[in-house]
């Protein structure tokens, strides 16, 4: 009896020590490094908050406060409409902003938050150079002069902060792998569309620090809504202006996000056009008859030439794939990383489909290895086992 109460003591201890831990209050990265699940971004408000409550002169707290609150989402705060969808995350975070110019205005934390929250807001420019004034030892900021410069089209200060940024080591080794596959496996003088920051980000990385690809342009959905950057990118690449404004209402933006592709492949350059594999429906759905797909990005083929062989072409010979099968490196984006490598499934499918109709049953079953291993590592192996289920 006495053994079996010491064994509850020391349970209930430990039991205990596993909560504290639980309830500690952790540095909050941004989702693109680090995701976790809404239960512990919402925990993590709280315990911030009751620092913010002992030291509202705690600048890191309210950071964190701040980068927590960003990351969860709130059931009902979203908008009907898409194009506002999120928007409102925006304005319930205005009021962390605020209270942060109220108790730590001159610290980096503040001046970094001011330009996160203002959306690429580019009047607030001011903050976001102060707050790399402020701490130059921190990325976040780098990476964010990286897209101001790309927006007002300093190239040269966009370059030299994308090399810092990959000199600093802290982006993930694998999404930068994935970077080089989605750009090694394009056409000469390639345009293309990305909607995300992590393959955005990896491609100007692998661009601009490593020189790899340096001919192929990168074009954000997102940032071609901001009217003075898309005027100057269609100027660029000798592509006809819309004959409509996509700010002026809803229907216009649909409209714009819907044609977009298919615009731009108006390019009097003739440079073929490419859509990453993440870029999301409202982009591609009405032009899905006129995609192929040649790995992690899909060409944009209306004379519907066959592009089976660029598929084949660049599992085999120029995809670098390792990393698929052993990740080596200690990588706090890991996560991320086999998350976003469920973007290769849809191609390794159709490979190991177009190598079956083939009779070439070896190749088959071992591209379909590999696509069992990304389903399971992105945890999507129930659409592995829907898909092979059907052949």
């Amino acid at each position: 009896m006495k053994r079996y109460t010491t064994f509850l003591i020391v349970f209930s201890l430990l039991v205990c020590i596993k909560n504290a831990a639980a309830q500690k209050p952790e540095k909050v990265y941004g989702k693109n490094r680090a995701l976790r699940t809404n239960e512990y971004y919402l925990q993590q408000m709280e315990l911030w908050k009751k620092e913010l409550e002992k030291d509202p002169k705690n600048a890191e707290a309210w950071y964190n406060y701040y980068r927590a609150d960003r990351n969860a989402y709130i059931v009902g705060e979203e908008k009907d409409s898409l194009r506002s969808k999120g928007i409102n995350r925006f304005e319930r975070l205005q009021k962390v902003v605020l209270d942060m110019e109220k108790q730590v205005p001159e610290s980096y934390q503040y001046n970094f938050v001011k330009w996160l929250n203002g959306n690429n807001d580019l009047s607030l420019f001011p903050y976001l150079e102060k707050a790399h004034q402020l701490a130059p030892e921190e990325m976040e900021p780098v990476i964010s002069l990286v897209y101001y410069y790309e927006i007002t089209g300093d190239y040269t200060k966009r370059d030299e902060n994308i090399v810092t940024y990959y000199n600093s080591g802290q982006y993930s080794p694998g999404l930068l792998n994935y970077g080089y596959n989605q750009l090694a496996g394009l056409e000469k003088d390639a345009i293309i569309f990305t909607e995300g920051d992590k393959d955005t980000d990896a491609t100007f990385l692998l661009q601009k620090a490593k020189g790899i690809r340096t001919d192929v342009r990168l074009l954000n959905v997102n940032l071609l809504l901001m009217p003075a950057y898309r005027e100057r990118i269609l100027k660029e690449l000798d592509v006809p202006a819309p004959e409509f404004d996509p700010n002026s209402s809803n229907e216009n933006f649909e409209k714009f996000r819907q044609s977009l592709i298919e615009h731009f492949a108006k390019n009097k350059q003739q440079r073929p056009v490419y859509v990453a594999a993440t870029v999301s429906l409202p982009y591609t759905e009405k032009i899905r008859d006129r995609l192929s797909i040649t790995g992690l990005a899909y060409l944009y083929n209306p004379s519907k030439k066959d592009a089976m062989a660029t598929l084949e072409k660049n599992y085999e010979e120029v995809y670098m794939l390792d990393y698929l099968r052993v990740y080596l490196p200690h990588d706090i984006s890991e996560g991320n990383m086999h998350q976003f490598n469920g973007n290769y499934l849809e191609s390794l499918f159709t490979l190991a489909e177009h190598y079956r109709l083939k009779g070439n049953n070896k190749r088959a079953d071992h591209w379909r290895s590999l696509a069992r291993k990304v389903a399971a590592d992105a945890g999507r192996s129930d659409e592995f086992e829907e898909f092979f289920n059907k052949k």
